[in-house]
């Protein structure tokens, strides 16, 4: 026969308060479940079906299953390809220097005099958003009356036409990113340098150590996973560059300034409508997101510092 085990009157009466509570608790937590699902995970999951078929609200009677038809039509799509090249230009100059100029005003401005006025006047250009960002380009960048022209005049420089050309629409789409992003990469790299052991600092200083041994055997190895992180989220990011060229280029002149989420938007909202295709290149974007973050978090070993760090 099975024993009966008695459980103390006291110890019930909490079991039972603690399961009161945790079905308050899902009562409470219920709404944002359903929000979530009924907001992020049906569409996510529309999308992807939506993907393999041929919807486009601008005709009737679409809305039929085609397979990978829209994937193969990706790689003959010449607009998609020139979307490739400058989403590519972004990721291989705007971000880069963003790393190296943020990761330099971090170390010039920690412990400098002035050190919170600076720091603010940093992060202000990253409060803004792009929509703003690109009217204000629009302005400083017009031919006729723009800042930028009118200070070039000084040096005998002729007028530019900076959305007439795809050199110098590219140059300020590249440069807007730039002057928006640094004070990201600034204020992470700025607050791994606040967590680096003052003790370290002053015993490498007494060892004689120069500004530049200090920071590459001091500084940087703290640094690393603060960079690596910053790294990763402005590659996601970057990869999603759209309100700036939203507001100034439309992706032109021709396409020499369309990014590849900027691309989705034409075809899907803007005088396309063809919800099935874009619903591809979404699709697409999201794979190459994660395929580049992955391998990016491997060949930096970012896991593993991580785990160092948290050990240590």
């Amino acid at each position: 026969m099975k024993e009966v085990v008695m459980v103390p009157e006291k110890e019930l009466k909490e079991n039972l308060i603690r399961m009161h509570d945790r079905r308050i608790a899902l009562l409470f937590i219920l709404p944002a479940v359903v929000l979530f699902l009924v907001m992020a995970i049906y569409p996510f999951i529309y999308m992807i079906y939506t993907s393999f078929t041929n919807l486009n609200l601008s005709m009737s009677g679409t809305g039929q299953f085609i397979g990978l038809s829209n994937y193969f039509e990706i790689f003959h799509d010449p607009l998609a390809m020139g979307s490739i090249t400058f989403s590519t230009m972004v990721l291989l100059i705007a971000v880069p220097i963003e790393m190296a100029i943020g990761v330099l005003f971090g170390l010039l401005i920690r412990g400098l005099k002035g050190e919170r006025i600076f720091r603010l006047l940093f992060l202000i250009s990253m409060m803004i958003p792009g929509i703003v960002f690109g009217i204000s380009a629009q302005m400083i960048f017009n031919y006729l009356f723009g800042a930028a022209n009118y200070f070039l005049s000084f040096f005998g420089v002729p007028e530019i036409a900076w959305f007439g050309h795809a050199a110098t629409a590219q140059f300020v789409i590249l440069f807007l990113d730039i002057i928006q992003w640094t004070p990201f990469i600034f204020l992470i790299t700025y607050a791994g340098l606040l967590s680096v052991p003052q003790d370290l600092i002053d015993a490498a200083r007494v060892d004689g150590a120069s500004r530049w041994q200090l920071f590459i055997n001091v500084e940087l190895p703290t640094l690393k996973s603060f960079i690596y992180i910053a790294l990763i989220i402005r590659l996601i990011d970057a990869l999603k560059i759209f309100g700036k060229i939203y507001m100034t280029t439309w992706g032109g002149p021709g396409m020499a300034t369309s990014s590849w989420s900027f691309y989705i938007y034409k075809v899907g909202v803007s005088y396309g409508w063809d919800i099935g295709y874009a619903s591809a290149l979404a699709i697409i974007l999201l794979i190459v997101s994660a395929i580049l973050v992955n391998l990016l978090i491997k060949v930096l070993n970012l896991g593993e510092t991580l785990e160092l760090k948290r050990e240590g």
